[in-house]
């Protein structure tokens, strides 16, 4: 017990708040679709995959699974209906055959919205599987939310490793009761009565949560306590007021033409 105390407090001096987390993810979403180049998004996915590498707490392998199951598949749909099945009139055709054309247009459609897919994946896998549900929080209290608010969001989290457990627990005791679970067909037909089952216990156990955090005078105080010890100092506080402003300065500036970011359609047709 003293040595996970111990680590959690190492962990905790070598991350960021979570209220400057939230804000770096929060700016790094509006970076990467505020601003119409496949440069952004491609800095936002290097510089997680170097954080997920870095961090004490996301394992780099179950992180790069979550991207690739999530952002693959919609690369090969969006390159089949974008990149080969472009619907626009004036196009520049870099490949035909019978009714498929590769155009440089649609590949570019293709290339920007699989990007920024992919880094919106990538943030949230990397946030998600750093975060638990009272760091999350902390960070939202930090940011003057409404405790109601900040709980209900924290929630969504914590209930990710409960539902987890929870159909764990149902399996195994359908295996107990003889049904062989190991085969896909039986789970199959399982799944409606597991699913009923899930939903109604995780009904119950928000509803007692919410009632125990009532009993305890949730919202009511008026200071906020964190739950947890976080390391905070003037340059996260000064990273938490600097970061907005930069993005907004970024997204205006590419917005009036300032910024001088390719497009996809340069990068891909080299006009």
């Amino acid at each position: 017990m003293t040595a996970t105390v111990l680590d959690r407090e190492q962990q905790a001096r070598h991350r960021l708040h979570p209220a400057t987390e939230i804000i770096v993810l929060a700016c790094s979403l509006l970076l990467v679709f505020g601003i119409p180049s496949p440069v952004v998004p491609t800095a936002i996915i290097a510089a997680t995959f170097v954080a997920a590498v870095a961090s004490p707490t996301v394992r780099l392998r179950a992180w790069a699974i979550g991207v690739g199951v999530l952002c693959l598949p919609t690369l090969i749909v969006l390159c089949l209906v974008q990149g080969l099945f472009y619907p626009g009139a004036e196009v520049s055709v870099l490949w035909e055959y019978g009714p498929a054309q590769l155009t440089v247009e649609g590949l570019a459609i293709a290339v920007q919205i699989w990007l920024r897919v992919t880094a919106l994946v990538s943030l949230s896998a990397f946030f998600g599987l750093g975060a638990d549900s009272a760091r999350l929080f902390d960070g939202l209290r930090a940011l003057r939310l409404p405790s109601s608010v900040a709980y209900v969001c924290a929630s969504a989290i914590g209930l990710i490793p409960l539902i987890r457990t929870r159909t764990q627990q149902i399996i195994e005791a359908r295996a107990s009761r003889g049904w062989d679970v190991s085969n896909w067909t039986v789970r199959t037909r399982l799944l409606p009565s597991i699913v009923t089952g899930l939903f109604t216990s995780v009904l119950i156990e928000v509803e007692q949560r919410h009632d125990v955090l009532e009993q305890r005078g949730l919202g009511e105080a008026a200071q906020a306590t964190s739950l947890q010890d976080h390391h905070d100092g003037p340059g996260q506080r000064l990273l938490r007021r600097g970061v907005p402003i930069l993005t907004c300065v970024l997204v205006v500036c590419s917005v009036a033409g300032v910024l001088p970011l390719p497009t996809a359609d340069q990068l891909i047709g080299g006009v």
